[in-house]
Order: C-alpha cells, then sequence, then structure tokens
C-alpha cells in the first residue's frame, strides 16, 4: 500500500514540475519577470529530476522532491519595497497573512505535497532493507 502511495507521490512531482517547466519556458501562464526565470527553471527542473529518481525509488529523488516544495512553501513581500523571496512553481493555493511590514504567504498546496514526501521518507527509513 505504501508504495503505491510513494508512486502517487512520484506521479504528482512529476506533473507539478512540468506545469513548472511550462511556465519557466514561457508556454503556461502569465510571463514572468526576466530576473526571476533562472530560479524559477532550477526549480522545475529539480522537481522534475527529482520525480524522475522517485519514480526508480531512489531516496534522493525523495529529497529532492521535499527540496522542492519547501522551496515553494513560503513567499515574502515586503510594502516597503526591497528583498522579495517567492518561487511559485507548479500549483499553488495559499493561505496570505498580512503584517504591518509585509505579506507572508503560505503556499498549502506545497506544504501538503511536503508533509506527503516526508511520509514516504520516513517510512523508507523505518522499512528493511531489500
Amino acid at each position: 500500500m505504501m508504495q503505491e502511495f510513494e508512486k502517487w507521490v512520484a506521479r504528482v512531482l512529476l506533473l507539478n514540475s512540468a506545469l513548472a517547466l511550462g511556465v519557466s519556458l514561457g508556454l503556461l501562464g502569465e510571463r514572468q519577470p526576466a530576473d526571476a526565470l533562472p530560479l524559477l527553471y532550477s526549480a522545475a527542473m529539480l522537481g522534475f529530476l527529482s520525480a524522475v529518481l522517485s519514480l526508480k525509488r531512489w531516496k534522493l529523488g525523495l529529497w529532492g522532491g521535499a527540496l522542492y516544495y519547501a522551496l515553494q512553501l513560503v513567499s515574502v513581500y515586503p510594502l516597503a519595497g526591497g528583498w522579495q523571496f517567492a518561487v511559485k512553481a507548479g500549483v499553488s493555493i495559499g493561505l496570505v497573512l498580512r503584517f504591518h511590514s509585509g505579506v507572508v504567504v503560505l503556499n498549502l498546496v506545497a506544504l501538503a505535497l511536503l508533509a506527503a514526501t516526508a511520509a514516504v521518507l520516513a517510512w523508507r527509513w523505518r522499512a528493511p532493507a531489500r
């Protein structure tokens, strides 16, 4: 049963990263700022390569998938301008938190998929080696 869940997690990562690649290459969605494209493309490639490794059942693929989702977990937008952080790759549903100095967005899809990936990693950690 857990192996089927692991396959599902890998397939969702593959789909999510393929969407992110489409966005970073300008094939899907609105045009992205030029300064954001290298980070977006790198994140999408990280997710895509991690998905391929996960489908082959390599733990490194799961670790890469966890990093892929962790990069998307939080976006920060200060109201006064200055340094911002946002990686929106794949699918995103955000919980917006407004503060006096800025806005923080928590990506709930990335959070759920990070938790699913962490569950598979924990299961693989405890599972006896074959």
